[in-house]
C-alpha cells in the first residue's frame, strides 16, 4: 500500500493536466452560485437554480472522471517523438465530451442516491437524538450554517444554552460517524461506475462485494485518505487569514483531490481491472 501512495504521487503529477478543467468549472460554478443567491426571488427560480446546478455538476463530475481514467492510461504511454505526446495529450482534452455521453446517466443516478441517503441519515439521526438526548430546532440557524462566515457561525454557537451544545454536539457526532461508514462502503462507488461502464445500481452493488472482500486494504486506504483531508481542513483553518497562504493552501487542496482521484483509480486497475 505504502509504494501504491508513493506511485500515485508520480501518476498525479504527469495527469497534473486534471487540475485545469478542475478550477475552471469550480469557478463558473461559485460564479453561478453567487450570481443565483442574489438574483432568486421566487420558489421555482430556486428550483430551477438547483437544478441547473445540480445537472451542470453531474455533467462535468462525468466528463472529468472519464478524463481522469484517459489521463492515467496516457501516462503509462512512452512517446519517442514530442509530436505523438501532443497528439495524445489533444485526445485527452477531447475526451471531456466524450465523458458526459458515457457516464452522465450512471455518475447522475450515483449522485442522486448520495442525496438521498445522506437526506435520510439527517432525519433518522435527529429523529434518535431528539427522542433519547433532546430537542435542536433547525429551523432558526441550519441556513445560516450553511450561508454565514466562521465568526458568525461561533457567535450562534456561543450563545447556544449547555444543553443545546451537548445535542448539537451529539448530533454532529452521530451525523459525522454516519456519513463516514457510508464514505467507506462506497469508497470503490466511483471506480466501479467508471471502469465497468454498468449503471449506478448495479456498481454499488460491485464495489460494496469489492470493499468487504479487500477490507484491511480499503480500510487502510480510507484512513489515509482521511489523514489527507484533515490536514488539508487544518492547512486551510489556520492560513484563511494570510492571502497567501490561503492561496497556497487552495492549490494544495486542488493537487491533492486530484491525487485521491488517481490514488483510488490506480488502486481500482490494480486490483480489479
Amino acid at each position: 500500500m505504502l509504494n501504491l501512495f508513493r506511485i500515485s504521487f508520480k501518476k498525479t503529477n504527469e495527469c497534473i493536466i486534471l487540475v485545469v478543467p478542475l478550477v475552471i468549472f469550480l469557478s463558473v460554478l461559485s460564479w453561478y452560485f453567487n450570481f443565483a443567491r442574489f438574483s432568486i426571488d421566487e420558489l421555482k427560480e430556486l428550483i430551477f437554480a438547483a437544478v441547473t446546478l445540480y445537472v451542470m455538476f453531474c455533467g462535468f463530475l462525468a466528463s472529468w472522471l472519464y478524463m481522469a481514467k484517459k489521463a492515467l492510461a496516457h501516462s503509462k504511454k512512452v512517446f519517442v517523438f514530442d509530436k505523438d505526446k501532443v497528439k495524445s495529450l489533444q485526445k485527452l482534452i477531447l475526451s471531456l465530451p466524450k465523458g458526459v455521453g458515457r457516464l452522465f446517466m450512471p455518475v447522475m443516478s450515483a449522485t442522486a442516491l448520495y442525496l438521498f441517503v445522506y437526506t435520510v441519515i439527517f432525519f433518522v439521526v435527529n429523529y434518535f437524538i431528539s427522542k433519547f438526548v433532546g430537542v435542536l430546532d433547525f429551523s432558526e440557524f441550519n441556513i445560516k450554517f450553511l450561508a454565514l462566515s466562521s465568526r458568525e457561525f461561533l457567535s450562534i454557537i456561543n450563545g447556544l444554552e449547555p444543553n443545546e451544545i451537548k445535542v448539537l454536539e451529539m448530533w454532529y457526532f452521530t451525523m459525522k460517524i454516519s456519513m463516514a461508514l457510508v464514505s467507506f462502503v462506497s469508497i470503490l462507488w466511483i471506480p466501479e461506475i467508471v471502469y465497468s461502464k454498468k449503471n449506478a445500481f448495479v456498481s454499488l452493488k460491485n464495489s460494496i462485494k469489492k470493499v468487504f472482500s479487500n477490507f484491511g486494504n480499503v480500510l487502510f486506504l480510507y484512513f489515509y485518505i482521511i489523514l489527507i483531508i484533515l490536514l488539508l481542513s487544518a492547512l486551510n483553518s489556520v492560513f484563511w487569514h494570510s492571502t497567501l497562504f490561503a492561496f497556497l493552501a487552495l492549490l494544495l487542496t486542488y493537487y491533492f483531490f486530484v491525487y485521491v482521484v488517481v490514488l483510488l483509480f490506480t488502486y481500482y486497475e490494480r486490483n480489479f481491472d
